[in-house]
């Protein structure tokens, strides 16, 4: 009773387990993939079972299509297996969550039909370059990296060979990584060092994004009681430069709270010389900070103005339209306050933590808008405009990128 009931138990084991793969088989998962090409149709990929439950939409994704490779989105995922040909499967995923929402996909989409061009050519024209990686990338080092290669511990292996051949060759193509690596997937590799700005790829290396470092000038700790600071201020001797310089530092610490190098020099009328020399006297430390090139002010909301009896009863019609509509014309002649109208809008929309996009016609009025918003909306303003430069484009990204 007992070998059998064993056997019978295997044997259902078994079956049990061809049953699970069966249903895998049959449904299996397809994607259809975007990918920075001029093509009529998004083209469709099976995704690999082990895959099937980190696959994602909006995420990027390596794919082959004769002979090259690319990284895709992924617009859509099926389990409708295409009728006309056997998809071949996704080779890797390049990321762990995706890098577009659905809102931008769905708009990707409304560009390239009212623009009659292709979701592809919409996606090379959207996204950074080094997010469209394909096989005839060429990867450039970056001299100006902050990492050092040696060190082990912040590298894999594949990362610390193709980074090393890097440094001497200082640009590879991405079928010479193949070949270093020994494997046709090479992207997460590549990624994790363009993450690292150990490299760049293609020709855009002026255009890629360095961020800004400011040095930050600190008072050695040992002098931050009274005593041992009086002491050291009646310690100077012949060097006036150098206690102006410390006089200045003083200041700017108790006044800004905190003191930048260059702002220092500008105060004192000193030279950089004079300033490491009390670096080197260990009585000023310099410390190398990432800084923002567009300064956050904070965030504030004070609405301090009362609404005319025309302006109110305009709001209010407005408010009544986006009941049942999404569009409203409101039409005044100029300085009949309708900025006044889109203040107490975007007061509201803020509130329930609602985004808003405020489009002006000419770069020229940007200025005064912009200041009469700051007013009473403060840090909450993000503005872009063409005249900033790729790098404050990047950080603007980023901040919105991130919320």
């Amino acid at each position: 009773m007992c070998f059998s009931q064993n056997h019978n138990s295997k044997n259902y084991s078994i079956q049990e387990k061809e049953s699970n793969l069966l249903f895998q088989h049959t449904n299996k998962l397809f994607a259809q993939v975007i990918i920075p090409l001029n093509l009529s149709i998004n083209y469709t990929w099976a995704i690999p079972n082990h895959w099937a439950d980190k696959a994602q939409i909006g995420q990027r994704v390596e794919v082959q299509l004769k002979n090259k490779k690319y990284a895709g989105i992924i617009k859509n995922i099926s389990s409708t297996k295409p009728e006309k040909f056997e998809p071949k499967e996704i080779l890797n995923l390049i990321d762990e969550l995706p890098i577009l929402h659905n809102k931008q996909l769905q708009l990707w989409e409304w560009i390239s039909n009212y623009y009659m061009c292709t979701e592809g050519e919409v996606m090379q024209a959207a996204i950074p370059a080094n997010l469209k990686l394909n096989s005839e990338t060429i990867v450039i080092w970056n001299e100006e990296s902050e990492y050092d290669i040696n060190d082990g511990t912040l590298f894999t292996d594949n990362e610390f060979i193709v980074a090393e051949a890097l440094e001497l060759k200082k640009e590879l193509k991405m079928s010479e990584v193949q070949q270093l690596l020994n494997s046709p997937n090479v992207y997460p590799t590549i990624k994790k060092l363009l993450d690292k700005r150990i490299c760049f790829v293609w020709e855009e290396l002026q255009e890629k994004y360095k961020p800004k470092y400011e040095n930050f000038i600190h008072l050695n700790p040992k002098y931050d009681n009274e005593e041992s600071l009086s002491n050291l201020l009646n310690n100077f001797g012949k060097a006036p430069k150098q206690m102006e310089l410390l006089l200045s530092y003083l200041h700017l610490i108790k006044t800004e709270g905190e003191v930048n190098q260059a702002e220092l020099l500008k105060k004192s009328n000193a030279s950089i010389a004079q300033l490491k020399s009390l670096v080197e006297k260990e009585i000023l430390q310099v410390e190398k900070r990432r800084t923002d090139r567009i300064k956050q002010t904070l965030i504030s909301n004070t609405i301090d103005f009362t609404l005319t009896p025309a302006q109110a009863a305009s709001l209010n019609e407005i408010e009544q339209v986006f009941i049942n509509e999404n569009v409203c014309l409101l039409h005044g002649i100029t300085s009949s306050g309708k900025t006044q109208i889109y203040i107490k809008l975007i007061e509201k929309y803020l509130i329930n933590t609602n985004q808003i996009l405020y489009l002006l016609p000419e770069i020229a009025l940007t200025t005064q808008i912009i200041r009469k918003l700051q007013n009473y909306f403060g840090g909450s303003i993000a503005i872009y405009h063409s005249k900033f430069n790729s790098n404050e484009r990047v950080e603007i990204w980023n901040k919105v990128n991130s919320g």
